[in-house]
Protein backbone atom coordinates (compact mmCIF):
# COMPACT_ATOMS: atom_id res chain seq x y z
CA UNK A 1 0.00 0.00 0.00
CA UNK A 2 1.41 3.30 -0.99
CA UNK A 3 1.74 5.60 2.59
CA UNK A 4 -0.15 4.59 5.55
CA UNK A 5 -4.34 4.89 5.70
CA UNK A 6 -5.56 8.22 7.29
CA UNK A 7 -8.33 5.96 8.42
CA UNK A 8 -9.37 2.47 8.72
CA UNK A 9 -12.85 0.65 9.17
CA UNK A 10 -12.73 -2.95 10.42
CA UNK A 11 -14.93 -5.26 8.76
CA UNK A 12 -15.03 -8.68 9.52
CA UNK A 13 -14.31 -9.75 5.83
CA UNK A 14 -11.97 -7.07 5.16
CA UNK A 15 -10.15 -3.85 6.10
CA UNK A 16 -11.15 -0.81 4.33
CA UNK A 17 -8.08 1.50 4.13
CA UNK A 18 -9.04 5.24 3.80
CA UNK A 19 -6.55 7.48 1.86
CA UNK A 20 -6.05 10.34 -0.84
CA UNK A 21 -3.15 8.85 -3.42
CA UNK A 22 -1.29 10.20 -6.45
CA UNK A 23 -3.85 9.14 -9.45
CA UNK A 24 -0.06 8.46 -11.57
CA UNK A 25 0.16 5.52 -9.11
CA UNK A 26 -2.83 4.14 -10.34
CA UNK A 27 -3.67 1.46 -12.53
CA UNK A 28 -6.68 1.55 -14.69
CA UNK A 29 -8.71 -1.61 -16.25
CA UNK A 30 -11.42 -0.65 -17.91
CA UNK A 31 -12.12 2.41 -20.49
CA UNK A 32 -14.72 5.07 -20.11
CA UNK A 33 -17.74 6.60 -21.61
CA UNK A 34 -17.43 10.14 -22.38
CA UNK A 35 -20.89 11.30 -21.71
CA UNK A 36 -20.77 10.03 -17.87
CA UNK A 37 -17.35 11.89 -18.06
CA UNK A 38 -18.99 15.10 -18.58
CA UNK A 39 -21.65 14.60 -16.07
CA UNK A 40 -19.15 13.47 -13.16
CA UNK A 41 -16.92 16.31 -14.21
CA UNK A 42 -20.25 19.15 -13.56
CA UNK A 43 -21.32 16.72 -10.74
CA UNK A 44 -18.22 17.06 -8.98
CA UNK A 45 -17.71 21.36 -9.64
CA UNK A 46 -21.26 21.78 -8.12
CA UNK A 47 -20.35 20.07 -5.14
CA UNK A 48 -16.93 20.99 -4.66
CA UNK A 49 -15.94 17.88 -3.19
CA UNK A 50 -15.54 13.84 -4.28
CA UNK A 51 -18.38 12.09 -2.48
CA UNK A 52 -16.97 8.26 -2.76
CA UNK A 53 -14.02 6.67 -2.93
CA UNK A 54 -12.36 4.70 -5.51
CA UNK A 55 -11.76 1.60 -4.72
CA UNK A 56 -8.11 0.06 -5.31
CA UNK A 57 -6.21 -3.04 -5.01
CA UNK A 58 -3.70 -2.07 -1.81
CA UNK A 59 -0.72 -4.04 -3.40
CA UNK A 60 -0.68 -3.16 -6.94
CA UNK A 61 -3.00 -0.11 -6.93
CA UNK A 62 -5.04 -1.52 -9.49
CA UNK A 63 -8.52 0.50 -9.67
CA UNK A 64 -11.64 -2.30 -9.35
CA UNK A 65 -14.42 0.51 -9.06
CA UNK A 66 -14.26 4.39 -9.67
CA UNK A 67 -12.31 4.81 -13.39
CA UNK A 68 -14.77 7.88 -14.37
CA UNK A 69 -14.48 9.73 -10.66
CA UNK A 70 -10.55 8.96 -11.85
CA UNK A 71 -10.59 10.46 -15.24
CA UNK A 72 -13.18 13.60 -13.95
CA UNK A 73 -10.69 14.39 -11.04
CA UNK A 74 -7.51 14.69 -13.95
CA UNK A 75 -9.33 16.29 -16.42
CA UNK A 76 -10.06 18.85 -13.68
CA UNK A 77 -6.39 19.24 -13.61
CA UNK A 78 -6.42 17.43 -9.79
CA UNK A 79 -4.04 15.40 -8.94
CA UNK A 80 -4.87 13.15 -6.47
CA UNK A 81 -8.23 11.17 -5.59
CA UNK A 82 -9.62 9.49 -2.27
CA UNK A 83 -9.51 5.77 -2.38
CA UNK A 84 -10.55 2.67 -0.43
CA UNK A 85 -7.75 0.59 -0.56
CA UNK A 86 -8.54 -3.10 0.15
CA UNK A 87 -6.63 -6.69 -0.16
CA UNK A 88 -7.63 -7.84 -3.73
CA UNK A 89 -6.20 -11.46 -3.53
CA UNK A 90 -9.25 -11.87 -0.22
CA UNK A 91 -11.50 -14.23 -1.93
CA UNK A 92 -14.38 -12.40 -0.51
CA UNK A 93 -13.94 -9.98 -3.27
CA UNK A 94 -15.54 -11.65 -5.63
CA UNK A 95 -15.13 -10.90 -9.86
CA UNK A 96 -18.43 -11.21 -12.07
CA UNK A 97 -19.27 -10.15 -15.49
CA UNK A 98 -21.85 -7.87 -16.77
CA UNK A 99 -23.86 -8.96 -20.04
CA UNK A 100 -25.52 -7.00 -22.75
CA UNK A 101 -29.05 -6.70 -22.99
CA UNK A 102 -30.72 -6.43 -26.25
CA UNK A 103 -34.27 -4.63 -26.08
CA UNK A 104 -35.79 -3.67 -30.23
CA UNK A 105 -38.10 -4.80 -32.70
CA UNK A 106 -35.20 -6.21 -35.14
CA UNK A 107 -35.57 -9.50 -35.92
CA UNK A 108 -32.87 -11.86 -34.95
CA UNK A 109 -31.90 -12.01 -38.55
CA UNK A 110 -30.95 -8.71 -38.50
CA UNK A 111 -29.43 -8.57 -35.54
CA UNK A 112 -27.08 -11.64 -36.49
CA UNK A 113 -26.37 -9.46 -39.61
CA UNK A 114 -24.73 -6.52 -37.83
CA UNK A 115 -22.58 -8.59 -35.47
CA UNK A 116 -21.08 -10.42 -38.75
CA UNK A 117 -20.60 -6.56 -40.42
CA UNK A 118 -18.45 -6.36 -37.43
CA UNK A 119 -16.15 -9.45 -38.30
CA UNK A 120 -16.93 -12.72 -36.22
CA UNK A 121 -18.66 -15.76 -37.89
CA UNK A 122 -21.34 -17.12 -36.10
CA UNK A 123 -21.95 -20.97 -35.24
CA UNK A 124 -25.14 -21.97 -33.71
CA UNK A 125 -24.74 -24.26 -30.72
CA UNK A 126 -27.30 -26.40 -28.65
CA UNK A 127 -24.96 -27.16 -25.79
CA UNK A 128 -24.23 -23.39 -24.86
CA UNK A 129 -21.48 -23.16 -21.55
CA UNK A 130 -20.46 -19.81 -20.48
CA UNK A 131 -17.01 -21.05 -19.77
CA UNK A 132 -16.84 -21.63 -24.26
CA UNK A 133 -16.75 -17.78 -23.71
CA UNK A 134 -13.27 -15.97 -23.46
CA UNK A 135 -11.23 -18.71 -25.31
CA UNK A 136 -10.36 -17.68 -28.32
CA UNK A 137 -11.55 -17.17 -31.33
CA UNK A 138 -14.61 -17.55 -29.62
CA UNK A 139 -15.16 -14.15 -28.60
CA UNK A 140 -19.49 -13.79 -27.23
CA UNK A 141 -22.47 -15.90 -27.49
CA UNK A 142 -25.61 -14.21 -28.51
CA UNK A 143 -28.94 -15.55 -26.79
CA UNK A 144 -32.13 -15.06 -28.30
CA UNK A 145 -35.42 -17.31 -26.77
CA UNK A 146 -35.27 -19.89 -28.90
CA UNK A 147 -31.61 -20.41 -30.55
CA UNK A 148 -28.01 -19.77 -29.04
CA UNK A 149 -24.91 -18.83 -31.65
CA UNK A 150 -21.16 -18.27 -31.02
CA UNK A 151 -19.34 -15.04 -32.49
CA UNK A 152 -16.35 -16.65 -33.28
CA UNK A 153 -12.97 -14.22 -33.81
CA UNK A 154 -9.44 -15.13 -33.28
CA UNK A 155 -7.91 -12.95 -30.94
CA UNK A 156 -4.87 -12.75 -28.56
CA UNK A 157 -5.76 -11.41 -25.80
CA UNK A 158 -8.91 -10.90 -23.50
CA UNK A 159 -8.57 -7.27 -23.78
CA UNK A 160 -8.55 -7.58 -28.03
CA UNK A 161 -12.05 -9.61 -27.64
CA UNK A 162 -13.62 -7.19 -25.90
CA UNK A 163 -12.87 -4.56 -28.26
CA UNK A 164 -14.51 -6.08 -30.55
CA UNK A 165 -16.94 -6.31 -28.20
CA UNK A 166 -17.06 -2.92 -27.99
CA UNK A 167 -17.49 -2.68 -32.04
CA UNK A 168 -20.68 -4.69 -32.09
CA UNK A 169 -21.77 -2.53 -28.77
CA UNK A 170 -21.77 -0.36 -31.03
CA UNK A 171 -23.15 -1.54 -34.03
CA UNK A 172 -26.12 -2.23 -32.89
CA UNK A 173 -26.31 1.20 -30.95
CA UNK A 174 -26.25 3.04 -34.25
CA UNK A 175 -29.11 0.85 -35.53
CA UNK A 176 -31.24 2.34 -32.42
CA UNK A 177 -31.39 -0.86 -30.64
CA UNK A 178 -31.50 -0.12 -26.57
CA UNK A 179 -27.97 -1.62 -24.93
CA UNK A 180 -28.31 -2.42 -21.01
CA UNK A 181 -25.76 -3.79 -18.50
CA UNK A 182 -27.26 -6.63 -16.17
CA UNK A 183 -25.68 -9.36 -14.12
CA UNK A 184 -25.42 -12.98 -15.88
CA UNK A 185 -28.86 -14.04 -13.91
CA UNK A 186 -30.52 -11.12 -14.61
CA UNK A 187 -30.04 -10.51 -17.92
CA UNK A 188 -30.47 -14.33 -18.76
CA UNK A 189 -34.15 -13.75 -17.06
CA UNK A 190 -35.18 -10.81 -18.86
CA UNK A 191 -34.48 -12.64 -22.02
CA UNK A 192 -36.80 -16.27 -20.72
CA UNK A 193 -39.43 -13.60 -19.16
CA UNK A 194 -39.49 -11.62 -22.67
CA UNK A 195 -38.20 -8.58 -21.53
CA UNK A 196 -36.01 -8.22 -24.06
CA UNK A 197 -35.00 -9.72 -27.24
CA UNK A 198 -31.91 -10.66 -27.04
CA UNK A 199 -28.59 -11.20 -24.67
CA UNK A 200 -25.16 -10.59 -25.31
CA UNK A 201 -23.22 -12.61 -23.76
CA UNK A 202 -19.28 -11.65 -22.35
CA UNK A 203 -16.31 -13.17 -21.12
CA UNK A 204 -15.47 -13.71 -17.58
CA UNK A 205 -12.08 -12.19 -16.42
CA UNK A 206 -10.47 -13.30 -13.57
CA UNK A 207 -8.23 -11.30 -11.22
CA UNK A 208 -4.93 -12.57 -12.68
CA UNK A 209 -6.66 -11.15 -15.98
CA UNK A 210 -7.64 -8.00 -14.61
CA UNK A 211 -4.19 -7.37 -12.80
CA UNK A 212 -2.07 -7.95 -15.77
CA UNK A 213 -3.65 -5.83 -18.33
CA UNK A 214 -3.99 -2.70 -15.92
CA UNK A 215 -0.19 -3.32 -14.74
CA UNK A 216 0.65 -3.75 -18.44
CA UNK A 217 -1.37 -0.56 -19.45
CA UNK A 218 -3.97 -1.83 -21.19
CA UNK A 219 -7.84 -1.38 -20.50
CA UNK A 220 -10.82 -3.49 -21.42
CA UNK A 221 -14.06 -1.86 -22.75
CA UNK A 222 -16.58 -0.27 -20.38
CA UNK A 223 -18.43 -2.71 -18.12
CA UNK A 224 -16.63 -5.81 -18.30
CA UNK A 225 -16.07 -6.42 -15.06
CA UNK A 226 -18.32 -6.38 -12.22
CA UNK A 227 -16.73 -6.43 -8.52
CA UNK A 228 -18.50 -7.33 -5.66
CA UNK A 229 -16.72 -6.50 -2.43
CA UNK A 230 -18.32 -7.26 0.94
CA UNK A 231 -17.98 -3.85 2.61
CA UNK A 232 -17.55 -0.36 0.98
CA UNK A 233 -17.36 3.67 2.92
CA UNK A 234 -19.51 5.67 1.66
CA UNK A 235 -20.16 9.74 1.78
CA UNK A 236 -16.53 10.93 2.60
CA UNK A 237 -17.17 14.39 0.83
CA UNK A 238 -13.53 15.03 0.61
CA UNK A 239 -12.88 18.77 -0.16
CA UNK A 240 -11.18 19.21 -3.46
CA UNK A 241 -9.12 21.49 -2.19
CA UNK A 242 -6.97 18.36 -0.36
CA UNK A 243 -6.96 16.58 -3.87
CA UNK A 244 -4.45 19.47 -6.01
CA UNK A 245 -1.42 17.67 -5.38
CA UNK A 246 0.49 20.95 -5.70
CA UNK A 247 0.67 22.73 -2.01
CA UNK A 248 0.17 20.19 0.26
CA UNK A 249 2.23 16.88 0.60
CA UNK A 250 0.78 13.72 0.19
CA UNK A 251 1.40 12.55 3.70
CA UNK A 252 -0.29 16.29 5.09
CA UNK A 253 -3.28 15.38 2.75
CA UNK A 254 -3.64 12.22 4.40
CA UNK A 255 -3.52 14.31 8.05
CA UNK A 256 -6.28 16.71 6.73
CA UNK A 257 -8.45 13.69 5.57
CA UNK A 258 -7.96 12.10 9.18
CA UNK A 259 -8.68 14.90 11.33
CA UNK A 260 -11.70 15.18 8.41
CA UNK A 261 -13.24 11.61 8.66
CA UNK A 262 -12.56 11.99 12.73
CA UNK A 263 -14.84 14.39 13.61
CA UNK A 264 -17.87 12.37 11.34
CA UNK A 265 -20.10 9.57 13.00
CA UNK A 266 -20.23 6.32 11.07
CA UNK A 267 -23.16 4.38 9.79
CA UNK A 268 -23.31 0.81 9.12
CA UNK A 269 -25.89 -0.33 6.73
CA UNK A 270 -26.54 -3.86 5.95
CA UNK A 271 -26.46 -5.11 2.28
CA UNK A 272 -29.19 -4.33 0.22
CA UNK A 273 -29.43 -0.83 1.53
CA UNK A 274 -30.28 2.16 -0.70
CA UNK A 275 -27.68 5.36 -0.93
CA UNK A 276 -28.48 8.16 -3.31
CA UNK A 277 -31.14 6.11 -5.20
CA UNK A 278 -28.58 3.29 -5.55
CA UNK A 279 -29.14 -0.11 -4.48
CA UNK A 280 -25.98 -1.86 -2.81
CA UNK A 281 -25.41 -5.48 -2.39
CA UNK A 282 -22.44 -4.96 -0.19
CA UNK A 283 -22.69 -3.65 3.86
CA UNK A 284 -21.97 -0.24 3.97
CA UNK A 285 -19.85 2.09 5.88
CA UNK A 286 -21.73 5.65 5.65
CA UNK A 287 -19.47 9.04 7.25
CA UNK A 288 -22.49 11.32 8.44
Amino acid sequence: MSGSAAYVVRNKQLDLNIAIVDISSLHLHEDIIPELLRNLVESIEADGYVKHPIIADKDTLVVLDGVHRIAALRKMGFKRVPACLVDYNTATIKVYGWYRTIKDDLSQKEILKQVREVGPTLEETQDFSADAIGVSPTVAAIRFKKATFLAKFPYSSLEEAYAIIGQIEQRLKTRGLILRYETESDALRSLKEGRVGAVLCTPKLGKKDIVEEAKSGHVFAYKATRHVIPARPLSLNVPLSLLKGDDKSLADANSDLKRLLQKRRLRRLPPGSIVDGRRYEEELYVFE
